[in-house]
């Protein structure tokens, strides 16, 4: 069984697992269903997959109280009320942002009283605690101090053209694009050879100027940051860009520009997503 924790927005928490004294089960870990829409035409053989979509999912929490019994009655029924969002958290290792949808039952029992309650998670996947990165600037190692200063490495940072993103997880448009400038850019942006796909900006960022561009709740930001004041600059996005996913596997990404291309930096945040949580160990 693994340990878990659920945070919700306004910051309080809920452990479970044998540290916390709290059995738990939370069903479906993973089993997500895929909606195909398909088509067949006159005497046709088979049903070709038009499109395919994988929607939200409930997911129903059992367990079981061991100690610490009033306390925890009242920790579930406070920390699970209506309207309550947060991020559930499994094994340190992966997390899922979700919401009240069903407040917790509680058994009226003294010992080892029962529980059961449902979280509704928008986005079905789970995704790492660890954060991907990539981007234009790296540092390569040169050399180290003698062994009493081994905390201090020295290296030489260099500028490449492009990142280099590796997906361990799959495909997702959940992800942060930073591109900074440290000179005059006209009309920056980012191409992906392998695909074609591109982004563009119609705009021309001075020295210390940076633009985001990220998913929040499923619907798309662009912000440049000015002296470290955030706007909405989604009007300044070309309308053709197609490059909104990271796919699974190595990619590499390229700054593009009309003009300053050499005083672009990229930076890319993500979190790999996974259909289903497992556990990784050694045969023994």
């Amino acid at each position: 069984m693994f340990d878990a924790v659920f945070t919700s927005s306004t910051g309080q928490s809920f452990a479970f697992g044998y540290k916390a004294s709290v059995l738990w089960s939370c069903d479906p870990l993973g089993d997500l269903p895929v909606d195909l829409e398909t088509s067949q035409g006159y005497q046709q053989v088979g049903a070709p997959v038009e499109s395919r979509s994988i929607s939200g999912v409930t997911r129903t929490i059992t367990g079981r109280i061991l100690r610490n019994v009033d306390y925890c009655k009242r920790q579930l029924r406070d920390v699970f009320a209506p309207g309550v969002t947060g991020r559930f958290t499994v094994a340190g290792k992966y997390w899922c942002d979700a919401e009240v949808q069903r407040c917790p039952a509680i058994s009226a029992a003294l010992l080892w009283p029962t529980f059961s309650f449902q979280l509704y998670c928008p986005n079905p996947y789970w995704h790492s605690v660890e954060e991907t990165l990539a981007a234009t600037i790296r540092v390569t190692p040169v050399f180290r101090l003698p062994v009493c200063y081994n905390a201090h490495q020295f290296g030489i940072r260099e500028q490449a053209d492009y990142i280099r993103i590796v997906n361990s997880g799959l495909d997702t448009q959940n992800f942060r694009l930073s591109l900074s400038a440290r000179g005059p850019v006209v009309n920056p942006g980012v191409l992906n050879p392998g695909t074609g796909e591109y982004l563009r900006f119609v705009t021309t960022l001075q020295d210390g100027d940076e633009l985001q561009v990220y998913r929040e709740n499923d619907l798309l930001r662009v912000q440049q940051l000015i002296d470290g004041k955030a706007y909405d600059v989604l009007s300044i996005l070309d309308g053709s860009s197609t490059l909104w996913t990271v796919y699974h596997g190595t990619q590499a990404w390229q700054r593009t520009a009309e003009s300053g291309d050499g005083w672009l930096f990229l930076t890319l945040t993500m979190h790999a997503a996974y259909s289903t949580i497992i556990t990784e160990g050694s045969n023994g």
